[in-house]
This record gives C-alpha cells, sequence and structure tokens, in this order.
C-alpha cells in the first residue's frame, strides 16, 4: 500500500469511527469478521500475505472491536436484540495449526467466542491444502534458482497463466488459474511438480489435530464445516459436492467438538445446488467471502464478512476503514 493511499484511508477510517459513536443508525450492525492465519511474524520467503495478521494486530482489532461491538458467536449473529445492539463475529477459516499457536490465546485473553471452519478430513491428517503446497514449492524453486523448470511445468498445465514467473503477483495469478481445473485433482497436479522438479514435500503440517480441536472447544471457540477436503464446489458433480456438503456435517456432529451449524463455502464459490444442499443437510446458515454487513433480512446461508490481512489492517484507523468499505459496499 503506497504512503497516498495510506493516509486517505487512515483519515477515512477515524472519520468513520467517530460517526459510529454518533449515529444511531448503526445501532443494527451485524459483522463477520474472517480471518485465516495467525502468525507471531511473517514467514520467510515467498508466502501468501493475504492469509496472515499477527497475534499483535489481532489482539489489536478484538480491542478496537470490543468498544462498539459485542463479539457474539456466529449462531447469535442474526438475532433480534432489544433497542438494537452492534453485533459481530469471529471467524477463521481452513484450520491453520497456528489458530492453535497464536490465536487462541488472543481469544482467550479477551474472552471472546470465535468460529474455525475445517475441512474435516484434513484435520489431523498428513495433507496440506494444494495451495500451500504451491506457495512452498516456489518458495523453495526460488531460493535454489531453479524457478524454469517450475514454470516450465505449471505453464504445461495452465497455457492461460500470462505472465510466468515467480514473484508474488505471478504465483496469485497462477492460483487463481488453477482454482478453474478439477477441484479433486489439484493435490496431485502440484504434488506431481514435487516430484517432476525432484523436491522434497515440506515435513510441515498446516492445519490443526483433532486433540488441539477439542482443547479449544473448551474454551469458547466452536468449529463449523469448510466441507471434507476444501474443495471449490462448483467445480465438484453433484455426488461428490453432496459428500463434501453433507458428510462434513455429520463427521462435525460425531467428532465431539463444539460444532456450530455453521458453513464456509471454499474460495467463497457457490451456486444454487450448493446452497440447496446447505440447506438440506441442515446447517442454519453458511458464509461467504463476499464483503459487507448483514442485517435480520439478510439470508442465513449467504451472510457476508470482512476479509482482514495484515497490510490492510495493522493499524486502527485502517482497520475502521475496512469496516467502512463494508458498511458501504
Amino acid at each position: 500500500m503506497n504512503v497516498g493511499k495510506k493516509i486517505v484511508k487512515s483519515f477515512v477510517g477515524i472519520s468513520f469511527e467517530k460517526l459510529l459513536k454518533a449515529v444511531p443508525s448503526f445501532n443494527n450492525l451485524r459483522l463477520i469478521f474472517m480471518y485465516h492465519r495467525v502468525v507471531e511474524k511473517p514467514p520467510v520467503g515467498l508466502h501468501d500475505p493475504a492469509l496472515i495478521v499477527t497475534s499483535r494486530t489481532l489482539d489489536m482489532h478484538i480491542s478496537e472491536i470490543s468498544k462498539y461491538f459485542q463479539i457474539v458467536p456466529i449462531d447469535d449473529i442474526l438475532a433480534p436484540t432489544d433497542g438494537g445492539k452492534r453485533l459481530c463475529s469471529i471467524t477463521f477459516d481452513d484450520g491453520w495449526h497456528d489458530n492453535y499457536d497464536a490465536a487462541f490465546a488472543v481469544l482467550k485473553k479477551y474472552q471472546v467466542p470465535a468460529t474455525i471452519f475445517i475441512p474435516v478430513n484434513l484435520v489431523s491428517s498428513q495433507q496440506n491444502f494444494w495451495f500451500q503446497n504451491l506457495w512452498d514449492l516456489a518458495s523453495r524453486v526460488d531460493r535454489d534458482g531453479t524457478s524454469s523448470d517450475f514454470v516450465e511445468y505449471f505453464r504445461g498445465l495452465v497455457p492461460s497463466w500470462r505472465r510466468p514467473g515467480i514473484s508474488l503477483e505471478q504465483i496469485y495469478e497462477l492460483t487463481h488459474e488453477l482454482k478453474s481445473k478439477s477441484a479433486e485433482k489439484l493435490d496431485a497436479l502440484v504434488l506431481q511438480a514435487y516430484e517432476r522438479l525432484g523436491v522434497t514435500l515440506p515435513s510441515t503440517r498446516y492445519i490443526m489435530s483433532w486433540e488441539q480441536i477439542r482443547e479449544m472447544s473448551k474454551e469458547g471457540i466452536t468449529f463449523g464445516s469448510h466441507g471434507l477436503h476444501h474443495y471449490i464446489l462448483t467445480q465438484l458433480n453433484h455426488d461428490t459436492k453432496s459428500k463434501e456438503v453433507v458428510n462434513s456435517f455429520h463427521a462435525l456432529q460425531n467428532a465431539k467438538v463444539a460444532m456450530t451449524p455453521f458453513f464456509s463455502y471454499p474460495n467463497g464459490n457457490w451456486d444454487e445446488e450448493a446452497l440447496s444442499l446447505v440447506r438440506q443437510a441442515g446447517y442454519r446458515g453458511a458464509v461467504t467471502t463476499s464483503i459487507g454487513s448483514n442485517g435480520l433480512s439478510t439470508n442465513p446461508y449467504l451472510l457476508k464478512r470482512i476479509a482482514i490481512h495484515e497490510d490492510i489492517s495493522h493499524t486502527a484507523s485502517l482497520l475502521w476503514f475496512r469496516i467502512f468499505q463494508a458498511v458501504i459496499s
């Protein structure tokens, strides 16, 4: 973010916070914050910064939000309130290991509820997300000077990759292009790249274990479904899509964790078939990645959220600007 834009956004954020104090019409706001990873400091090498906030920033966010909002479980985000109250919920997508390592301590410090949406079949497994494996591989070949082999492999798979290379923007573009492929094949495509390039898979496990989830369940953290494998639902046939939605619901019910009957659409993608499956499975609601605020008339299966990461929210004024964006969207 360049300096000029940051100054303008900070000024708007400060102004919006002052307006929030004074305008009663804002009292019925219902906001849902969407986080992914929480780290002590950003990883070294190529990584996706849009997924990361630091634990220090998360701490500041909760302190700021608590001044004006009651933080409630997502189950209560659309509940009627006497006299109108500003409500918000905190959510995390994917079940990253650092939600336990770093976010958990901050949530306990403030004793606030939160919901983590987990890909049920990846919990306690040796499998990582295909996109995280891609970033790890890109970082490795960038460090080793073998990026040409990486580019050749993925250019063969994705001819539409317009700017092949190893940089933050280029890997973002490659990831976006790969998401148009069959969701069930993406893991294999990336793993094959490791084999072709002679690179060993990283030993780091990025997803939480059931033991950690059960520990967090005792401290006011609830868990919703992010599917079985984090497959993008719009890239699946009906049977596989149904399994992702329905089977993950039942698996969570049987997992002896603090379950919330809410679904998070992987990558934010949904269609009418997915919407119908989520309703029929027994979920009370579902969250998207569309930015915005919610109200009592909002479709509970298309709840909007506010995506948060470090670059756009590392100061209080930038956080309030991001909230302003959601309110006016």
